[in-house]
């Protein structure tokens, strides 16, 4: 077992409070179910965000009206780049009616064209999030893109075995 005991606690309980809404989000999509909770976990800081908490938003997507299960907003200090400066600033932020709706908005962008190799030709989640971080997903380097989450898809897959969901 390489990851802590720790992660695995933390991996436990995330999975316990939102596993079931990443799986009606990713079915049939090609992504891997390790994949996306471990993207989740660490995008919305285990659930733990206060932007997780109050508004199912995993991962800090603005107010977008029209996104499907948006509900309203809610407002938050973030940090945003100004004219090639870090500046505080209020933002609004999509709020989600539930945990699906919010988990579903932020898979979205994974389900563009440019991940579709990455959601068809995976064979495994650590090769899938390589192929997404090399795609665009991140400006972290891909290997370092991994390393951040491979302790977590490790976890998953022990906890839950699951894969894709199909």
């Amino acid at each position: 077992m390489p990851y802590s005991l720790a992660v695995k606690n933390k991996a436990t309980k995330f999975i316990k409070d939102y596993g079931s809404g990443i799986a009606q989000a990713i079915k049939g999509t090609g992504l891997f179910f390790p994949t996306v909770v471990s993207q989740k976990a660490l995008e919305s800081g285990w659930g733990e965000s206060s932007l997780t908490k109050e508004a199912n938003n995993f991962g800090g997507i603005k107010y977008a009206p029209l996104l499907p299960g948006v509900t309203g907003f809610v407002l938050k200090d973030t940090t945003e780049f100004v004219r090639g400066k870090r500046v505080k600033v209020k933002a609004k932020f999509s709020k989600f009616k539930d945990v699906e709706s919010g988990i579903r908005a932020t898979i979205t962008v994974l389900l563009g064209d440019r991940y579709k190799a990455a959601r068809l030709n995976a064979k495994t989640p650590e090769e899938q999030v390589l192929m997404i971080a090399k795609a665009g997903y991140t400006t972290t380097p891909a290997q370092q893109y991994l390393n951040s989450l491979k302790g977590i898809i490790e976890a998953t897959q022990d906890l839950t075995g699951l894969g894709r969901i199909y």
